[in-house]
């Protein structure tokens, strides 16, 4: 059962780690229907959803090998926060 929480909890991590890449990669070119480049709090609302996604998955990992299997809920929650504040944050934005 723990091998399954740890690959499992590996694919997300790993998840966060490729969106927090492609929010990055994507701070000078168009981001769904959006321009980064022409709306500055898109583009720090980006950065820093990245900045704190990347924190996450190394905090993840910490918590995957050194805490109980249980307290991987923690990096679950943290991370789905995170994005959803990120999609709420671009969704009601005014520019």
């Amino acid at each position: 059962m723990n091998v399954i929480i740890t690959v499992a909890m590996l694919v997300f991590i790993a998840l966060l780690i490729i969106l927090a890449i492609y929010l990055l990669t994507h701070l000078n070119k168009s981001f769904l229907i959006f321009n980064p480049g022409a709306t500055p709090r898109l583009r720090a609302a980006m950065v820093t959803t990245s900045v704190l996604l990347l924190a996450t998955c190394v905090g993840g990992v910490l918590v995957l090998f050194l805490l109980p299997a249980k307290m991987n809920l923690i990096t679950l929650i943290v991370g789905s926060i995170i994005t959803a504040g990120f999609a709420l944050s671009i969704n009601f934005s005014n520019n």
